[in-house]
């Protein structure tokens, strides 16, 4: 299969910090190409003028403003800039020079066009469409959902396209539940969030010691952000913590981190609170094996990858009532759900979980192992992958349509 991935959501260079950018398409793709699969990536790169230059965002874009192509751990990667500014949607003349570049850079007619982000990927790629008559898939994400919810002229813009799309995906079942809320037209939807690495689930002889321990460490591994809610996190426990051996650890770093301090600092059980700061990734899956809970009610939040790995660690994890991992996580069978900002709501679930007999542990435990189980990066580019391949065997193209309208007349 030859497929062409059209994003924004794709790193710039090898080695661009993750910090920065997401790689989870990178895996994606990655994993195809693994499987045998000819993937050919087209990172759309905006650029913003030099006038912009003083703002961090113009900066970080001009600092890899060139059209390239490299290599990302065998992904071929062709880097196409297109020009931006702030506040202003992408004007057509620079729309359509991206899309003659990016005919440039094919070398072999693909298969399917594989979309994520609407803008400006949905409408370079409708282009592409219409010139190579095949069928083109569009993943949406949370900005994705926002824009269409929010801003009238965006959704007008995206509907008089959307007929052009074969299939629409969803980074988790809450995005699609909002997108059908805006009433388009029927699509043939699916969900695909990303997948944490096989190697990551606990082994059978640790998961039986972590059911059997009777220790009680809650534990938090986020950016210190405000819509991490990670205060509430510190109330809720400040409320179930008193006179009890239990323990909240948080890992992370971020402009809310002096104020989280002061709150834990002011609370009744400060001696059972622990800042660890920023910490790898490597440490934080340590510390979700050492851990009996892992807690965080962000909102919003598109598709918490951290969820699946605590629970794949047998972390009894809690997570935010219509947030990306509900649906994932199923309240009171693999973990539980509460409104993000709910302090009561979030004291009364970590007291149950607290209380948990070891029948009732174990169970929730052992399913939330499974869910993790059936969401490995490997799994999930295999369904993916599945998708795409139903996609292209179905996709009525236009030379077949004509043929079957002349031998009709004949």
């Amino acid at each position: 299969m030859k497929i062409l991935m059209i994003t924004t959501l794709f790193p710039s260079y090898d080695g661009q910090s993750r910090k920065e950018i997401s790689y989870a398409l990178h895996y994606f793709a990655k994993d195809w190409v693994s499987m045998g699969h000819d993937v050919s990536v087209m990172k759309i790169h905006p650029k913003y003028p030099t006038l912009f230059n003083i703002t961090t965002k113009g900066q970080e874009a001009r600092r890899y403003g060139e059209d390239t192509t490299f290599k990302l751990q065998d992904v071929e990667v062709n880097r196409l800039t297109i020009n931006k500014y702030p506040k202003i949607d992408y004007f057509q003349k620079d729309l359509r020079l991206l899309y003659s570049k990016l005919l440039e850079n094919i070398n072999n007619s693909p298969d399917i066009i594989v979309c994520h982000m609407i803008n400006p990927s949905l409408y370079i790629s409708k282009m592409l469409k219409d010139k190579l008559d095949i069928p083109l898939i569009l993943t949406l994400h949370q900005s994705d959902i926002s824009q269409l919810t929010n801003m009238k002229k965006r959704l007008k813009k995206y509907s008089e396209v959307e007929s052009f799309i074969d299939r629409i995906g969803f980074r988790s079942q809450n995005l699609m539940n909002k997108y059908k809320k805006l009433h388009l037209a029927s699509k043939s939807n699916f969900i695909i969030p990303s997948g944490i690495n096989r190697d990551l689930i606990i082994s059978d002889c640790k998961l039986q010691k972590k059911i059997k321990s009777k220790s009680q460490v809650i534990f938090i591994a986020s950016s210190m952000i405000a819509l991490k809610n990670i205060d509430i996190v510190i109330k809720a426990f400040e409320k179930i913590a008193v006179s009890k051996e239990v323990y909240l650890k948080i890992a992370g770093d971020g402009p809310e981190k002096d104020r989280l301090k002061k709150l834990a600092k002011a609370s009744r059980v400060s001696s059972q609170i622990e800042f660890l700061g920023y910490i790898t990734r490597e440490s934080v899956i340590e510390k979700m094996e050492e851990s009996d809970i892992f807690v965080m009610v962000s909102s919003p939040e598109t598709f918490g990858l951290v969820y699946i790995e605590a629970m794949s660690k047998g972390c009894i994890t809690i997570g935010s009532i219509g947030e990306g991992i509900d649906g994932v996580i199923k309240d009171n069978q693999n973990g539980y759900l509460c409104e993000p900002r709910d302090l009561d709501g979030l004291a009364n679930k970590l007291t149950k979980v607290l209380n948990l007999n070891r029948d009732q542990k174990e169970k929730i435990i052992t399913k939330a192992v499974e869910t993790a189980r059936g969401m490995t990066q490997e799994a999930l580019s295999r369904n993916y992958l599945d998708v795409l391949q139903e996609t292209i065997t179905r996709y009525p193209k236009k030379s077949n349509i004509n043929e079957v309208h002349i031998k009709q007349q004949e």
